[in-house]
């Protein structure tokens, strides 16, 4: 079991490496508009889902509570392919979704600016100025939106375990390259490292499950699950929305116990409920 995780500027071919590694190895491949079908089949609206994960936040927008139920839509998505067995992801956010897994190879491929435009000049058929503008819109909106989700400047090699430069063009040597890093003994799955993954998925399950029940869906609740175990912390407002959130946790498959006893139930409160 191994994850290769990728995450790629606008120009640097990216998706093409992914998607030629996962045929050399047999792997499943997943790119960003199959992962946001994966998102909309559960009931996000697709126009709101293209401005969460495609356009820089702005100031408001981070205490947009809406956004974060959207966001927690696409970590379960996410984590929903990266459950499965030998997998190539190309999305700008897969190596953080999958940061702390052992077994999964995390990529940046990059390349200069002035060879990324030349290649936008050509895919979109536009003129040296207007491919220049496209390019670095979405280096910024990405540089925003990752730090957003993340807090992390996405640009920074330390956050990955490889990063690519594609500036020759040399495509099958970048594929043989992924590929052989690939099946590393490194990033075969241990026991512990399958574990990890699983507790992420089912976190991701069980927020995404509050997310979506309209007795739970306005809450911030925090998530955290360990071999089947969810332990959920906040502030609410009423005793009988704390049994809800732990029954709709509880439904989730492979949830086996719901621990609340560290969530904070307040005072009288005789306002919404938030």
């Amino acid at each position: 079991m191994t994850i290769v995780a990728i995450s790629r500027e606008m120009g640097s071919g990216g998706y093409e490496i992914g998607a030629a590694v996962a045929k050399a190895l047999g792997f499943e491949y997943v790119n960003r508009q199959i992962l946001l079908e994966a998102v909309h089949a559960s009931g996000v609206p697709e126009a709101t889902l293209d401005h969460v994960v495609a356009h820089r936040p702005s100031v408001w927008e981070r205490f947009d509570a809406e956004r974060r139920r959207y966001l927690t839509f696409l970590e379960a998505a996410y984590y929903t392919f990266a459950a499965r067995d030998n997998l190539v992801t190309a999305s700008r956010s897969g190596p953080f979704f999958v940061r702390d897994v052992q077994h999964a190879l995390k990529v940046r491929i990059m390349a200069p600016v002035e060879i990324r435009v030349r290649r936008v000049m050509v895919e979109h058929q536009l003129d040296h100025k207007a491919a220049a503008a496209k390019v670095h819109a979405y280096d910024r909106e990405m540089a925003g939106r990752l730090d957003y989700l993340f807090g992390v400047d996405w640009s920074r090699p330390e956050h990955y375990d490889l990063v690519l430069n594609t500036q020759d063009d040399a495509w099958d040597f970048y594929t043989d390259f992924l590929v052989t890093a690939a099946r590393h003994p490194r990033y075969q799955a241990t026991p512990d490292s399958v574990r990890r993954l699983h507790d992420l998925y089912l976190t991701a399950q069980v927020r995404a499950a509050l997310a979506t029940d309209p007795g739970t869906q306005n809450l911030n609740l925090e998530v955290a699950a360990q071999a089947g175990c969810v332990g959920l912390t906040g502030v609410v407002f009423s005793p009988a929305v704390l049994q809800t959130a732990a029954a709709v946790a509880a439904r989730v498959p492979g949830v086996t116990r719901v621990s609340c006893e560290q969530v904070e139930t307040s005072g009288p409160y005789f306002g919404p409920i938030m």
